[in-house]
């Protein structure tokens, strides 16, 4: 189960990683923001939860 705070990527092979800031479990999604300081275009966004892989503390 997806929490705020926990750290996914996107599908099971994405290669960046993003956080959990908010969850609408009526909608189905959450919001991300990326991990990376210095990404481009840094900024919170929606996405499904069943679109998301949740990573284990130690990745």
């Amino acid at each position: 189960m997806i929490e705020i705070g926990d750290k996914v990527r996107i599908g099971e092979s994405g290669g960046s990683v993003f956080v959990v800031r908010a969850i609408d479990p009526d909608e189905g999604r959450a919001v991300l923001e990326s991990t990376d300081e210095h990404a481009a275009g840094r900024y919170p966004f929606s996405m499904p939860l069943g679109a998301l892989t949740r990573l284990d503390a130690e990745d």
